[in-house]
């Protein structure tokens, strides 16, 4: 995982009933990633709702599931901290189908006997407001370009011209996310004549910053990284494979994206997403600019497996026509 900028700072961090820290949030979510159950139940003691502290609605037993770490898992469960609802962001699977993908039986059980008893959960919903200390002219700044005040915006960097450098504006997503969402150009232009630019490691690029076709051509024209990717090393392109857009993946291709980088979520590359979410426009487009049809993480996440696990039989064929063993 990438620690992101906002949990390299010491912040006021909401977890489940009360506050702790962006850094003691980040080092549970180490922890459950590494399976340190010691150091998991020690944090906890000392601030019981780090339990089912969320970073971008991801808590700890959802990195316990993936990384296969059953006996914290079943410390975990049977602590409550596992929402039935919960769906991992922004795939919306729930960790049984996260269990059973990795082939993980021991877990996969544990998670079916869990949520056949909902009595066993005693958190729900989501946390993980972080409190920025902003001075009065920091709030100004971000709130006038998010209103879209062109010329206090182009004031107060005259002012102080630091500002467009600082990354954690709107949620660490950047001070260029908001001008990004509506395009408005003459917006992103101001920022980035004081050196605004998009930060590499995001949680929410594709909502905002690949939202809009002319916007994602505008900031690619303008320099923006076309392997920004979120903390689990999900890049761009993953996610437009993932959903099909075949217009934006040619776009980052065209700036230099990586064609074959592997996530940590799916343990896959952009191919393997496609094939997996079953898009056949997707895998042949990726397939005619070179995608390797064989590589992934793990075995079960090459593109042939998630084709074939998932039921779809013609990305199926189109694969080993392509080399796919």
């Amino acid at each position: 995982m990438i620690q992101p900028i906002e949990l390299k700072q010491e912040l006021l961090m909401q977890v489940h009933n009360g506050v702790s820290t962006t850094t003691k949030v980040w080092e549970i979510l180490t922890a459950s990633r590494d399976g340190n159950l010691q150091r998991v139940q020690e944090l906890v003691q000392k601030c019981p709702g780090l339990i089912y502290a969320q970073y971008n609605y991801t808590p700890p037993v959802h990195l316990a599931v993936r990384e296969g770490h059953a006996p914290l898992v079943e410390y975990l469960l049977n602590e409550g901290a596992l929402d039935p609802a919960y769906r991992i962001y922004p795939f919306l699977d729930n960790l049984l189908t996260i269990a059973q993908d990795r082939e993980n039986t021991t877990i996969a059980s544990l998670l079916q006997q869990y949520l056949s008893d909902l009595s066993r959960c005693r958190f729900r919903g989501d946390n993980g407001g972080i409190h920025y200390n902003r001075s009065k002219q920091e709030q100004d700044f971000e709130n006038a370009v998010d209103k879209e005040d062109l010329d206090t915006t182009a004031q107060l960097l005259k002012d102080n011209p630091a500002l467009a450098l600082d990354e954690t504006f709107f949620w660490s997503e950047g001070i260029l996310m908001m001008p990004a969402k509506e395009n408005n150009q003459a917006m992103m232009q101001l920022l980035m004549s004081y050196g605004a630019k998009v930060p590499d490691v995001l949680k929410w690029t594709q909502f905002y910053y690949f939202e809009r076709y002319d916007s994602a051509v505008f900031l690619m024209e303008h320099g923006m990284n076309p392997d920004v990717m979120n903390w689990h090393h999900v890049t761009l392109l993953h996610d437009m494979a993932q959903k099909g857009a075949l217009e934006k993946a040619a776009l980052l291709l065209k700036h230099g994206a990586q064609l074959d980088p592997i996530d940590e979520e799916y343990q896959s590359t952009p191919l393997g997403m496609a094939a997996r979410w079953g898009h056949e426009d997707m895998v042949n487009f990726l397939l005619k600019q070179g995608a390797d049809p064989n590589k992934a993480g793990a075995s079960w996440a090459t593109p042939l497996a998630w084709a074939k696990k998932k039921g779809h039989t013609a990305i199926e064929s189109m694969l080993r026509r392509a080399g796919a063993a």
